[in-house]
Formats: C-alpha cells, structure tokens, sequence
C-alpha cells in the first residue's frame, strides 16, 4: 500500500471519530437555540401575563437583533458567512466561532428568518480544522477532515444524514470545488462523519435538557397513483415556487446594497421592519406571529395544515418579505428553510384555487422547488422533498423529480445579481481553507 493510500485510510479513521465530537457541539447549539426561543418568545411573555406577545415586544425583539449582531460583527471572523451568499462551505478559523455564534443565535433566536444550517455548517468547518491540527495532517488531509466537521454537523438538520450528505455532495460538484474525477474520494471522510454523527443525534434525543431540530409535516392525504391534472398543475407551481424565493433574494440584494452604506442602522431598521411585518400579519390573518417569524422549520406543520389559501397568500408576502431583509440586511443564517417554507406555503395555497390540485403533490411541489431554487441543486431537492413526504411520497416521485428540474431550471433563467461589494460583516479571505469556498445562490 502506498504512503498516499495510507494517509487517505488515515483520513477515513480521523473523520468518522470527528463526527462524534462534532455532532455532539451541534446538538449543544440547537439546544442553545432552542433555549434563546423559548425564554424570548415563551418564557418572557407569560411572566408579563400576554396570552400572546405584544405587538410592541414583537417589533422591539428583531430589532434589538440587529443591535447584537452589531455587535457580533465586531469580533473576529465578522459573523460569519452572509446567507446572501448561498451555502458557505469556506473555512472558518476557530478564533471566528464566537462571531458567528453569536450573530446566529442574535439572529435566528430573536426571530429573523433564517435557517440554522449556516452556523452549523461553520461550526463543523472549524472543528475540523481543529482535529486536523491536532493529528498535523496534510494540506489535502487537512481540507478533507474540515468539510468533513461540516457534513457531521448537519447530519440531522435535514432529517437524514443522507440529504445532509447528498447535498454538499452535490453543492461541491456543482460549484466545481473539487476535480469531477477526485469528487468521491474527497467527500467520502465526510460521507463517514455524517454516519458517525448521526448516531450521536440518535443516541442524545431523549435525553433531558438536550434539543435537536425536527423537521416533519402532517399526515397528508393519500395519493394512490399520479394524475394527469397533477402533472399539468405541477409545471407551472414550480416556476411560482421559485420566483417567490428568487424574488426575496433580489430584493435582498437591494437591501444589502443599502447596508453597505449604513451597516448598522440598516440591521436595526431591518430588524424592526421583520417584526412590525409579523404584527400587521396577525392583526389582518388572526394567526400566530409564528408563521412569519423564524426559519419556518419548526412551523411548516401549520403552513400545510392551514386550510385558508387567503392566509397562506398573506404568508408568502409577510414571510417572503422578512426572508429578504433578514438576507439583505446582515442577519446570520442558513438560506435554505426560509425557501422550503415559502414553497410549501405556495403548494397548499394553490391546491386550495387551483381546479383538480390535489393538496398532496402540491406540497411535495413546494418542498421540492423551493429548496432546488435555493440551492440550485435538484438531485438534493428532490431527495428532500421525497423523505419528508414519508409514506405519501411512492407515487409523488415523478411528480417532485419535475419539479426539482423545473425550479433548477427557472433559477438559472432568473439570474440573481451579484453583490457590488461584500457587506462588512463577511469573513477575511484569507482565513480560507485550501481547496474549499462557498457554493450555491
């Protein structure tokens, strides 16, 4: 066996008990999230005597978000990776991890709506920076152990470590981070850790003090064989799904625009803008704040249970409009839940109007192009869209291949405009790891 097979069998060692720690430091981060939301949203209102939270208090809370992230951008590493910027799989220095906590926790805890994937990500990338410090691998060692902290890290994000895997699999292929012929080699360490990780996500969930993110929908009708209106219906919701997410992510250029003048101001200012949205939502919907706020992971059971496409409308508009001053103003997090969301919101909406939508495909349209616009990656969107439906989803396959394909398809017609200038809140590049950058929107 050669020297060169020998340090790669090394890598494989090293990254599956990487995926151990990793997974462990993910968990103690949701479960920080998890907390952040529950004493801001829960604990503080009912000691204040609100069945609800006050409208003022809803304002108030986003942005005193931006005051912190603020803040976080002061520190290294500036808050981390911009959501504007698709999926960062660039590296992380250690030193950069309280930034980008913080901003996330500010961000995603106080309500902006943004997903927890980013920090996740980040906070894998920079553990195995570490472990690959510790064992002094080399440079390509060095590179594979990182991203593969980055897949142990949200091996149970997506409800499976497979959709975890498959889609950085497929982020880093589409972005052309690695040679074509070197893909399987370079990703499987981290194809191991996200096994070995989920095996901690398993092994912790019932555990007392300890969350983990949960992402599952109601029971959905069954669907005992593919239509004909389905499929025809099924082209058009696609293209819908993913102009309402594409048209968030303009306009969050446009607000990011406005950011690199006034930083801090525009995060403040977007901040309360987010939670005067979810105010005005409720007074007009009589639904809970909930539904706009937030990354929608928690929340897509009662998006796909309303049964008012009149309400659902009104969430596509409120969420899709907070999705694009989170993104634009300098918030910290993932892109990707706040689009699942807003397509699964578009899907029931349209098979409430829509002549001969069954309410089933038209979700699993939704799930499927809202995360293939996101990410432009519709072998993973499919995948995704197909697990979460569960049993429902046999006969929806096609049907969710399609549209996958067609949001891909759209997303590269509907060019999203590239940045002017980084806002100040973006990490040196200079920190970045060999071999690795960011891919996606």
């Amino acid at each position: 066996m050669s020297a060169e097979h020998r340090a790669y069998l090394r890598t494989l060692v090293y990254a599956a008990l990487l995926g151990v720690p990793v997974a462990f430091a993910a968990v103690l981060f949701q479960t920080a999230l998890h907390d952040v939301i529950h004493i801001v949203w829960e604990v503080v209102p009912e000691e204040l005597g609100w069945a609800e939270p006050a409208g003022w208090y809803v304002v108030l809370v986003p942005g005193l978000a931006g005051a912190l992230v603020v803040l976080a951008s002061r520190l290294p590493g500036h808050g981390g990776h911009s959501p504007l910027e698709g999926v960062g799989l660039g590296g992380v220095e250690p030193r950069h991890l309280p930034s980008v906590l913080r901003a996330a926790l500010a961000s995603i805890g106080l309500g902006l709506v943004l997903g927890p994937e980013a920090p996740l990500i980040a906070l894998g990338l920079a553990l195995g920076s570490v472990a690959a410090r510790l064992v002094r691998t080399g440079e390509t060692e060095s590179g594979l152990l990182a991203l593969a902290g980055a897949f142990a890290a949200i091996a149970a994000l997506f409800g499976s470590p497979l959709v975890a895997a498959f889609m950085l699999f497929e982020l880093a292929a589409l972005g052309g981070l690695i040679p074509a012929q070197a893909i399987g080699r370079a990703l499987l360490p981290g194809f191991v850790a996200a096994g070995t990780g989920w095996l901690v996500f398993t092994g912790v969930g019932d555990w007392p003090g300890l969350h983990t993110a949960t992402l599952s929908l109601p029971p959905l009708e069954a669907y005992e064989s593919v239509r004909v209106a389905d499929l025809a219906w099924s082209l058009p919701l696609a293209v819908a799904v993913a102009v309402v997410v594409l048209a968030a992510h303009r306009l969050g250029h446009r607000v990011a625009g406005v950011a690199t003048v006034r930083p801090d101001a525009t995060l403040v200012a977007a901040g309360l803008l987010v939670g005067l949205l979810a105010v005005v939502f409720r007074a007009v919907a009589d639904r809970p704040v909930d539904l706009v706020l937030f990354s929608g992971q928690e929340q897509l059971p009662l998006v796909v249970a309303e049964t008012s496409a009149g309400v659902l409308a009104l969430v596509v508009v409120a969420k899709g409009l907070a999705y694009a001053l989170s993104l634009g103003a300098g918030f910290r997090g993932g892109p990707v839940f706040p689009a699942l969301a807003l397509g699964a919101a578009t899907g029931v909406a349209a098979a409430d109007v829509l002549p001969g939508l069954s309410a089933t495909p038209a979700v699993a349209v939704g799930l499927a192009a809202g995360t293939a616009a996101v990410l432009r990656a519709p072998f993973t969107a499919a995948l995704f869209a197909t697990l979460l439906l569960g049993s429902s989803a046999a006969e929806v396959v096609p049907i969710t291949i399609l549209a996958a394909v067609v949001a891909w398809i759209a997303a590269l017609a509907i060019p999203i405009p590239e940045r002017e200038q980084d806002t100040p809140v973006t990490p040196e590049p200079s920190d970045a790891q060999p071999g690795v950058t960011s891919a996606g929107t």
